[in-house]
């Protein structure tokens, strides 16, 4: 109970009074906390935030997550992998830990996992857009213009409607009838 008291203690020197307020009104608003300031590119707060959240109330997949990507975004890859593939291994078939641990290895340039990570996650959630469209560029940025071309008629099957979606199917196509002259 004393750690708790500390915890929130902390909370209150990191928040602003009214993000305090949010908190105290709704302990989940927290998590919203943390990703609003990811957004903002504050990593460094994110990460702050959301290392509080884990100790007031253990291992959330939203707070792993949250705290994996600021410390991507914060340059810090290998830390970075610990901590989502602790939450893999917590959560494996969380979507959204998938595709971070996928964007991550991208980012380390380790391509097969990336791939293989993005698929998992499609496998566990289709319809989380960002997903589809990482796996698209993934496979576009590799010259693997088929591919690509193959995840952006998966994503057009959910989708048929996604304007964003049919643009890119349709540069693919074309990329893919310049490449054969």
């Amino acid at each position: 109970m004393k750690d708790k008291k500390r915890y929130f203690n902390r909370l209150a020197r990191i928040l602003t009074m009214e993000e305090l307020y949010e908190f105290k009104k709704n302990k989940d608003n927290l998590i919203d906390i943390g990703y609003e300031y990811m957004e903002l590119g504050d990593y460094k707060k994110s990460f702050q935030i959301f290392s509080m959240a884990i100790r007031l109330w253990g291992s959330d997949p939203d707070c792993l997550n949250g705290i994996g990507v600021s410390l991507c975004e914060l340059g810090r890859l290998k830390t970075s992998r610990i901590v989502l593939e602790k939450a893999i291994e917590l959560y494996p078939d969380d979507a959204i830990t998938l595709a971070n641990i996928a964007g991550l290895y991208w980012e380390e340039g380790d391509m097969g996992n990336s791939i293989f990570n993005y698929c998992k996650s499609l496998e566990n959630d289709p319809s989380i857009l960002e997903t589809h469209f990482n796996l698209i560029n993934l496979y576009y940025e590799q010259g693997d213009l088929f591919m690509a071309y193959i995840a952006c008629l998966d994503l057009l099957k959910i989708y048929p409607e996604n304007i964003q979606a049919t643009e890119i199917r349709d540069d693919i196509m074309m990329d893919m009838g310049i490449s054969i002259f």
